[in-house]
C-alpha cells in the first residue's frame, strides 16, 4: 500500500502546482488605471449636494417594481414623478464584492473577485489607488464626509476613506433579522447629525432569506415593506433638508444583484443579472410626470427601461459635479440629461466620452492611428467605427450639427460593447507551464491506472470511453451547463453493461440488483432539474417544498432519521446492553431532528402541526446554534465511541469498524443537508445497501468495477442534489449551522460538505464495498491495498485528466464569448473536485480510515 499512497502523494501535490501556474495567468488582475480623473474646469454644474446610496442585497426587479412587490411606498415615487426607476443589468459573476467593485469605480471586473468574494480577510481586492466615485467625494476643495454601514466588503474595498462605519458580515445567511438592525439603528442619528455628504446603507437582509427559503419565501414580503419604510424614511429625510436648508439629496436604491429561482445568485440567468435601480429626489418632480407603478409581472425580469449597472457611476458623479471615475466605462443616464441646458448636456457626455477615450487609447493601439475617411470607418469594424465617431466628436463645429447629443451617445454605447468584452491580459507562459505540468502528470496517472491495477478489462474499457467523452464534453458549453445529462447517460450505460456481465455468470441477484438500481437512478434524475435548459422546471423538490406534500416531506424525513437510529443501533452500539444502544441512538438522532425541525420552522418552512406542537417554541439564532452544536457534538461522541468500543474489543474487526464510521458519517452529512433534500439519503442508502449487496456477490463484480461505481454515483449525486457547474448553486444556507459568526474555515468546511454531501457518501460507501468484497472473495490482499492500489489510482486518473480537460477548455477557447460564464465557474468547480472532494475526502480521509481500521 504504501507504494501506491507515496505515488499519490507525489503527483497531488505537483499537479497542485501545475494548477496554481494555471491560474495565475488565466485569473490575471485586469490592468487599471491608478491615480484620478482630471478636474474638468466648464464641468456643467452640480444638481445635487449629498447622496444616500442604499444597497439592497440580492434586490430583483420584481420585489421593487412588479405587482407582487410590497414596496407601496416606493411605487409611490415613481407614479408621482418623484423618482425614476431602471432595471440595471449587473456582469456577472454576480457576487456582491465585483458588483460594488462595479457600482463605485464604474469598471468591468475580473471574474477572480468571485472566488475573494468570499476571503474576508483577503485584502488584494482593496480599491486603493483606483479612482471612483466615493474618492472624487474626498479630493474635493473641501474633503467630503463619507459614512457606511451595512456589509463589511465596503471596508475591505475602501478602507481609511469612511468617517464613521459600521460593517456586518456578508456571510452569516442565518440571520435576515439583526443583519439590518444593525443598520437601521444608526440611521435616526445620522439624519439628525446630517454632516455628512455621501451616506452608504448596505442592508443584506433581503439576500439571507434568498439563501434560506428562495425568492417566495413567506419572510420576503415583510422584509420588501421593511425596506419600503427605509425608503419612507430616508425620501422624508431628502424633502426636510430641501425645504429647511435649500440642500438636494440624492436618494440611490439598486440592488448589486438579483437572485435565481431557488434564491441564489453569482450566475448569468435573468433573475440573477436584473437588479432594481431607483433614482429619487424631490427634484425630479420637476421633470414632469410619473411613470405607471407598480407594473405586471415579468419572466424576464425587465422592468421600465434597462441600463447597465455600471452606468450608475458617471450618473452619480454628473449629479453631484465631480469628474467621471478613471476607469469608468458606464455611460450616463439619458433620462437624467433634463436637469441641465443643451449645452450643458453636450458638455457633460463629451466629459464621458473623453474619459472613455482614454481607456480606448490603453486598450487598442489602433485608436492613434489618424483618421483620413471618417465616412469609411463607420462602415467598418466597431474599433473603426469609435475611432470614425470620434473623429465626428472632435470636429470644431460639431455642438451645431443636427444632433450632437445622438452623435454622442452612439459613442458611448459602442466604446462600452467593446470594453465590456475586451480579453482579460492573460498570462499564456504560465498557462503553458501549468497545462504542460498537468498534461505530463495526468498522462502518468492514466497509465498507473490502467496497468498497476487491478484485472477488469470491461470496467477500464468503460472507464477509458467514459473519461475520454467527458474530456471531449468539455469543450462544450452547452454540454458543461448541460453535464448532470452525461453522468446520468453514463450511469445508465454502465449499469447497463454490469447486467450484461451478470447475466455471463448467470448471477440472477446481481441482475435484480442492477434493474433495481436503473429504477433508483430515474427518480433521481427527476429529483431536482438542473443546468439552463429545465431549471426552475417542476421537479420532484417542487413538489416536496409545496405546502400540499409537506406532510409527505417530514414523513420522508422521518423515515430517513429513523433508518439512521436503525443503523446506529445495530452497527454502532451493537455490542452493549440494548437498553443503553437505544439511548445512545435514539439521542443524537432526536438531537438532529429537532434541529431540522426548528431550522424549517425558522425558514418560514412549512411543518405539520403534529410536528411543530412537539418542537420547543424558541427557534431564535441562539437556539438554533445551541441545536446545531448539540448535533455536532453527538456525532463526536458517537464516532469517540466507536473508536474506543473497537480498540477495547478482543475481536479485531477492519469491516465493523469502517461499517459503524460509514453510517455515523451519514448523521454528519445529513445535519448538513437542507430540509428538501434530506429524502434523497433514503435513495442514496438504497442505493448502496443494492451495492454492498452486489459487492458481496465477488463473482459478478470486481474491485476495479466498485471504484468505477463509486465514481459514477459521486456525480450523479452531486447534480441530483440540485448542484451545477453555475456558482448559482452554492447552497450557503448549512454552512453556518454551529457557528456564531463568519470564520472562513469553519464556514468554509460545512458549505463543502453541505454542498458535496453525496460524493462524501458515496466515497465512504465505495470504501465499505470494498470491504465487504475483500471478506467475500477471500482474497488474500489487504482492504488498504485494494484501497490504495485500486481505489485511490482510479479516482485520480480521471479528476487528474478532468483537470486537464477544464484547463484546456480554458485555454483553447479563452475568447470565447461565455468563458467567463461557463467555462471560468467550470474551472472553479474542478478545483474544489480536485483538491477538497479528491485530494480531501477520497484521498486524505478515505486513508485515515482504511489505515486507522486496521490498527485498530
Amino acid at each position: 500500500m504504501i507504494p501506491h499512497a507515496l505515488i499519490i502523494a507525489f503527483l497531488l501535490p505537483l499537479e497542485s502546482l501545475g494548477l496554481l501556474f494555471f491560474a495565475r495567468g488565466f485569473f490575471p488582475y485586469k490592468p487599471v488605471f491608478h491615480g484620478y480623473a482630471p478636474i474638468e474646469s466648464d464641468a456643467p454644474p452640480a444638481v445635487s449636494d449629498k447622496v444616500i446610496f442604499m444597497v439592497v442585497d440580492a434586490l430583483r426587479s420584481d420585489f421593487v417594481f412588479s405587482n407582487e412587490s410590497a414596496m407601496s411606498f416606493t411605487q409611490s415615487l415613481i407614479s408621482s414623478g418623484k423618482a425614476l426607476p431602471f432595471t440595471a443589468r449587473a456582469a456577472p459573476p454576480t457576487v456582491t464584492l465585483p458588483r460594488i467593485k462595479g457600482v463605485t469605480t464604474g469598471s468591468v471586473s475580473n471574474f477572480l473577485d468571485a472566488v475573494l468574494n468570499i476571503a474576508e480577510s483577503d485584502s488584494s481586492s482593496s480599491l486603493v489607488g483606483q479612482d471612483s466615485w466615493l474618492i472624487e467625494f474626498k479630493r474635493r476643495p473641501v474633503p467630503g464626509k463619507l459614512v457606511m454601514f451595512g456589509d463589511d466588503t465596503w471596508l475591505k474595498l475602501f478602507p481609511g476613506i469612511f468617517d464613521r462605519y459600521d460593517g456586518t458580515s456578508s456571510f452569516f445567511v442565518s440571520d435576515f433579522t439583526e443583519v439590518d438592525n444593525n443598520v437601521t439603528r444608526h440611521l435616526d442619528t445620522e439624519l439628525k447629525t446630517s454632516d455628512w455628504d455621501v451616506m452608504i446603507l448596505h442592508y443584506l437582509g433581503v439576500d439571507h432569506i434568498g439563501h434560506k427559503g428562495g425568492p417566495y419565501s413567506p419572510f420576503m414580503p415583510d422584509k420588501q415593506k421593511e425596506m419600503d419604510q427605509i425608503v419612507e424614511m430616508l425620501y422624508e429625510y431628502a424633502e426636510k433638508v430641501q425645504e429647511s436648508v435649500g440642500k438636494s439629496t440624492l436618494l440611490v436604491l439598486c440592488g448589486d444583484h438579483g437572485m435565481n429561482e431557488i434564491g441564489n445568485h453569482g450566475g448569468s440567468s435573468a433573475g440573477e443579472t436584473a437588479a432594481a435601480l431607483l433614482f429619487a429626489s424631490p427634484l425630479f418632480s420637476k421633470l414632469g410626470s410619473g411613470l405607471r407603478a407598480p407594473l405586471n409581472a415579468t419572466d424576464n425580469y425587465e422592468y421600465y427601461i434597462v441600463i447597465e449597472q455600471v452606468d450608475i457611476v458617471p450618473s452619480i458623479s454628473g449629479l453631484v459635479g465631480n469628474p467621471f471615475p478613471m476607469n469608468n466605462i458606464g455611460v450616463f443616464v439619458p433620462e437624467l440629461l433634463r436637469f441641465w441646458s443643451r449645452s450643458d448636456q453636450i458638455k457633460l457626455l463629451r466629459q464621458n466620452a473623453g474619459q472613455m477615450y482614454r481607456i480606448l487609447k490603453e486598450a487598442f493601439s489602433s485608436m492613434d492611428i489618424p483618421v483620413t475617411d471618417a465616412q469609411a470607418l463607420l462602415a467598418g469594424n466597431d474599433i473603426d467605427k469609435i475611432r470614425g465617431l470620434w473623429d465626428q466628436i472632435g470636429q470644431p463645429y460639431f455642438d451645431e450639427t443636427d444632433d450632437p447629443v445622438e452623435t454622442l451617445y452612439a459613442f458611448l454605447r459602442l466604446s462600452q460593447k467593446v470594453l465590456s468584452r475586451t480579453s482579460s491580459n492573460y498570462d499564456i507562459p504560465s498557462m503553458v507551464i501549468g497545462l504542460c505540468l498537468v498534461s505530463w502528470l495526468s498522462s502518468l496517472a492514466f497509465r498507473r491506472a490502467l496497468f498497476s491495477t487491478s484485472a477488469d478489462f470491461v470496467a477500464k474499457a468503460v472507464f477509458v470511453v467514459g473519461t475520454t467523452i467527458y474530456a471531449i464534453s468539455i469543450f462544450g458549453s452547452s454540454l458543461v451547463e448541460e453535464e448532470h445529462y452525461f453522468w446520468y447517460w453514463f450511469a445508465s450505460a454502465w449499469l447497463m453493461a454490469q447486467f450484461i456481465l451478470s447475466a455471463r455468470v448467470k448471477s440472477t441477484t446481481a441482475g435484480l440488483i442492477l434493474i433495481s438500481l436503473l429504477g433508483v437512478l430515474s427518480i433521481l434524475r427527476h429529483y431536482h432539474h438542473t443546468g439552463q435548459k429545465y431549471a426552475g422546471s417542476y421537479d420532484i423538490a417542487q413538489f416536496l417544498s409545496s405546502d400540499v406534500a409537506a406532510g409527505l416531506l417530514w414523513v420522508l424525513i422521518l423515515l430517513e432519521h429513523l433508518l439512521i437510529f436503525k443503523n446506529l443501533h445495530y452497527y454502532v452500539f451493537a455490542d452493549v446492553s440494548p437498553l443503553i444502544a437505544f439511548v445512545c441512538s435514539f439521542t443524537p438522532v432526536i438531537s438532529l431532528f429537532s434541529f431540522k425541525m426548528s431550522m424549517a420552522l425558522e425558514a418560514g418552512e412549512k411543518v405539520p402541526p403534529l410536528l411543530a406542537a412537539i418542537t420547543p417554541t424558541s427557534t431564535g439564532a441562539d437556539q438554533l446554534l445551541n441545536r446545531a452544536k448539540t448535533s455536532f457534538l453527538s456525532i463526536v461522541i458517537c464516532m469517540v465511541f466507536h473508536i474506543l468500543s473497537t480498540v477495547w474489543s478482543t475481536k479485531r474487526d477492519q469491516f465493523k469498524f469502517i461499517r459503524g464510521t460509514f453510517h455515523i458519517a451519514v448523521l454528519l452529512l445529513v445535519v448538513q443537508t437542507s430540509s428538501v433534500n434530506i429524502p434523497i439519503f433514503l435513495l442514496y442508502e438504497a442505493i448502496h445497501s443494492l451495492s454492498r449487496i452486489l459487492a458481496a456477490q465477488y463473482r459478478a463484480t470486481t474491485p476495479i468495477a466498485i471504484v468505477l461505481s463509486t465514481l459514477i454515483w459521486q456525480r450523479v449525486s452531486f447534480f441530483a442534489a440540485g448542484n451545477s457547474n453555475s456558482l448559482a448553486t452554492v447552497d450557503l444556507s448549512n454552512a453556518y449551522n454551529g457557528v456564531a459568526g463568519y470564520s472562513p474555515i469553519p464556514v468554509g468546511i460545512l458549505a463543502f460538505v453541505s454542498n458535496f454531501a453525496g460524493p462524501i457518501f458515496f466515497t465512504l460507501s465505495g470504501i465499505l464495498q470494498l470491504s465487504i468484497w475483500k471478506n467475500s472473495s477471500k482474497s488474500t490482499r489487504s482492504v488498504e491495498d485494494i484501497f490504495a492500489v485500486d481505489f485511490l489510482s482510479l479516482i485520480h486518473a480521471f479528476h487528474a485528466v478532468s483537470l486537464l480537460a477544464v484547463m484546456g477548455a480554458c485555454m483553447v477557447l479563452r475568447s470565447h464569448l461565455f468563458i467567463w460564464t461557463v467555462f471560468s465557474p467550470k474551472l472553479l468547480y474542478t478545483v474544489g473536485w480536485f483538491l477538497l472532494q479528491q485530494g480531501a475526502v477520497d484521498t486524505i480521509l478515505g486513508l485515515c480510515i482504511v489505515v486507522v481500521s486496521d490498527l485498530l
